[in-house]
């Protein structure tokens, strides 16, 4: 599949306009609803739009996104702080990534994700300015951070050979069709005698 944009660019976009929704978040008067619901609320739709971008980017269905959006909308529905909602986002945007839209060889993948997404989360508590803006600051930081992925895991390299394996397995699945159907023609040309 074609990409517009590369994971690492489209990343710090999805970073960027998550840190715009949740500095709408802060300054917006909500009455009746808690911030903190509300902050958490935006946090998914940015991981939920975010995993759509990453699912279509990779070539998976989007039905695939289906249990850890669904296990995250359930956290979302039990959190009660910005806390209790960032760790568990950051374990989903994690099998999002590396489980459904990336697959590949465990090791390298687990450590970039034990890296960028522990980092992500140690940044965010570190420098968290305080005030209604620290939200925002914070999920772009650790956006910034996620970007990092990229850069440590090629993700390009394994699209391709992905897509080579499924090419060749299409050829082979081919090539034996075509010999079990001139099989069956040699067959028939015996059983009629004209061969």
């Amino acid at each position: 599949m074609k990409q517009n944009f590369s994971p690492l660019v489209a990343t710090v976009v999805f970073a960027a306009a998550a840190g715009l929704l949740l500095a709408a978040v802060a300054c917006l008067p909500l009455r009746s609803i808690h911030r903190p619901t509300a902050a958490n609320a935006a946090i998914f739709l940015c991981l939920t739009a975010y995993a759509a971008f990453l699912a279509r980017s990779s070539g998976q269905n989007l039905r695939a996104l289906f249990a850890p959006l669904f296990l995250l909308a359930a956290v979302l529905a039990a959190a009660s702080s910005v806390v209790g909602f960032a760790l568990p986002a950051a374990a989903g945007l994690s099998w999002i990534r590396s489980g459904i839209c990336f697959p590949g060889p465990m090791a390298r993948r687990a450590c970039a994700e034990a890296i960028t997404c522990t980092s992500g989360l140690i940044l965010i508590w570190l420098l968290q300015p305080p005030g209604p803006y620290g939200w925002a600051l914070g999920i772009w930081m650790f956006g910034l951070i996620q970007a990092l992925y990229f850069l440590a895991v090629d993700v390009q390299r394994t699209s391709r050979s992905a897509i080579k394996e499924v090419d060749m397995g299409t050829m082979m699945h081919r090539r034996a069709e075509a010999l079990f159907h001139e099989q069956k023609l040699a067959r028939a040309f015996e059983e009629l005698g004209l061969q």
